[in-house]
């Protein structure tokens, strides 16, 4: 072998390690999602709507898939899908803990983090390089309050309505609960107790016993699975009656919740995000179009919520955000193009749109039409959207 040769086939073999070679044009993103652990079936069900959104969009993408169940793995992931793939962009996270590690690794890197189902506020605050396109924390727990303010106080006729939060010591839980007492005080409700509680070691009992000490009217509780329907039990258990109680999201909208405790989880209310049973009245044309073929490109059973937002959050970076990128393909050419994205509320298969607030915002990145409904279990493994009218089922 001459030196010339060797020098050019060291530079080939180079530029293939670099990535700086892709003969196909195959644009490689990164993937974050929790496959194992205890946050497992959301992860699971998030990251097949991202893949659903890939085979709808036809992108010539390649998705570096990685299971991160911590918040450290999930910056470890990020460093990995960065320094070994040289991944311009990575989709994650399912979970807030696990988002706000590795949203905030990648903001360091500069490399877009784009979240599809996280909701916690600060994953989004201060950051250039992060977007998310599902709603915050905050928003859910105002949508309950707003909720128990319009529908369920006058209902129940009270001239003096008290509620109590209960939620999990960590950024979902206080993202949520924190935009619960905000809107509670604007809206006239008075917040006699605020329960914080670890998930890693509660005592549902115990938290059940201070609720029927605080006597309020409705409870919005923010939990995980596990804990959530373990707080619930504890509460019917010890016979603590509500005149609404409303879970926001992660625990008490999933399938599971109701699958768990059977007819104990009928009546409850739950405030997320939209899943596929939406209302089409809710959605525009191209938004009914595009659900249907999100349907048929699926490959689970049903279409679930965090299904919905991963197809939603996939599908507008295929489709809305990398087609329209000038240049190259690299961090700074997608957030540029993703500043621009601008569909109307409805053409989203969950009924919202997508704009994110632009630089110099205090939330910059976040989606400002993410949709957001409150749901009730209607009957074991039957739940149907109640509010607000446009979504209603």
């Amino acid at each position: 072998m001459t030196r010339r040769l060797g020098v050019l086939l060291f530079a080939l073999l180079l530029a293939v390690a670099c990535g700086q070679s892709n003969p196909s044009n195959e644009i490689v993103l990164g993937a974050i999602y929790p496959l194992s652990g205890p946050q497992a079936a959301g992860g699971k069900e998030e990251l097949a709507g991202v893949q659903a959104a890939l085979r709808v969009a036809n992108a010539n993408v390649h998705l570096q898939v990685i299971d991160a169940t911590t918040p450290k793995s999930a910056a470890r992931a990020v460093d990995k899908l960065v320094n070994q793939y040289h991944v311009p962009a990575i989709l994650g996270t399912y979970g807030s803990t696990l988002s706000a590690a590795a949203s905030a690794r990648a903001e360091e890197l500069k490399t877009v983090y784009w979240e599809t189902g996280a909701v916690a506020d600060p994953i989004t605050a201060h950051r250039h390089y992060v977007f998310r396109t599902v709603a915050t924390g905050s928003s859910l727990g105002r949508m309950a309050v707003t909720f128990t303010h319009e529908v369920l106080v006058p209902q129940s006729q009270l001239s003096v309505p008290r509620a109590v939060v209960v939620r999990v010591s960590d950024i979902y839980g206080r993202s949520v609960g924190g935009g619960e007492e905000a809107l509670a005080k604007a809206d006239g409700i008075s917040v006699v107790d605020v329960i914080e509680y670890n998930p890693n070691a509660f005592d549902p009992n115990a938290i059940a016993a201070r609720l029927a000490e605080d006597r309020a009217d409705f409870l919005w509780d923010v939990s995980y699975l596990d804990d959530g329907v373990a707080i619930w039990n504890a509460v019917l258990n010890n016979e603590v009656s509500f005149k609404g109680a409303i879970g926001t999201s992660s625990a008490f909208c999933m399938p599971e919740f109701s699958a768990r405790l059977g007819a104990r989880s009928v009546g409850v209310f739950a405030a997320d995000k939209p899943d596929a049973g939406i209302n089409p009245d809710a959605l525009s044309a191209s938004g009914r179009a595009l659900l249907a073929s999100a349907k048929a490109a699926y490959t689970g059973s049903s279409m679930d919520i965090p299904a919905v937002a991963g197809f939603v959050g996939g599908w507008a970076l295929f489709h809305d955000v990398l087609p329209h990128v000038d240049g190259s393909i690299n961090a700074e050419s997608i957030r540029a193009a993703a500043l621009r994205v601008d569909v109307p509320a409805g053409d989203s298969i969950n009924g919202g749109g997508v704009k994110f607030a632009g630089p110099g915002a205090l939330d910059e990145g976040q989606n400002t039409r993410s949709a957001a409904v409150v749901g009730q279990w209607q009957a074991v493994g039957v739940m149907k959207v109640v509010y607000p009218p446009t979504y209603a089922t």
